[in-house]
């Protein structure tokens, strides 16, 4: 775990957000494309672990934002259609991925807040998002490789100070005994 906070506050406008996940997706198109020129040089230079840990990871990332779109997009159409269905593997699935992110989402470290329930609860809808950074990403590797959109970057708001659990106790303070 990194120790240090991140103090890049998340981008809260669509075209902020689109124009930084493509930059990310683009990137790691790139790295993957660059390391798979030779990959028994790129194995040699890693070892078999780190080869394997950058297939996992970036393979991993590509992979979900090359198919969360049109997976969205067929369950919708599935369950639009009449006659269409996902059938009962597709149904489980799709129903055990979405937990699994939901879950992953609410387990995450941190305090429980409404704004990380809604997170968690709403990541269905953003995760087919990916697929429209990458169609960006990839459209931008075919036709501006050296072209890297640059966003803005700014610190978040200081956080609140937490309530006390117990009333005149202090988190980090020793409680007083009688």
């Amino acid at each position: 775990m990194i120790s240090p906070p991140t103090l890049e506050a998340p981008p809260h406008q669509f075209g902020v957000w689109l124009a930084q996940r493509s930059r990310w997706l683009k990137g790691f198109l790139q790295t993957r494309l660059v390391l798979m020129l030779r990959p028994r040089s790129s194995m040699r230079e890693m070892g078999v672990a780190g080869f394997v840990s950058m297939q996992l990871t970036l393979g991993a990332a590509i992979l979900s934002a090359r198919v969360h779109g049109p997976w969205a997009v067929w369950c919708l159409v599935c369950g639009l259609v009449p006659g269409l269905t996902l059938g009962p593997l597709g149904m489980g699935l799709m129903l055990v991925s979405y937990a699994c992110g939901i879950g992953a989402g609410l387990a995450a470290p941190g305090r429980p807040t409404a704004g990380k329930v809604l997170s968690a609860l709403t990541s269905p809808f953003y995760w087919p998002l990916q697929s429209v950074a990458m169609a960006r990403a990839i459209y931008g590797l075919c036709h501006a490789p050296h072209f890297w959109a640059k966003t803005p970057h700014g610190a978040p708001a200081r956080p609140k100070p937490a309530r006390p659990i117990l009333p005149g106790v202090r988190l980090g303070e020793p409680a007083m005994e009688n």
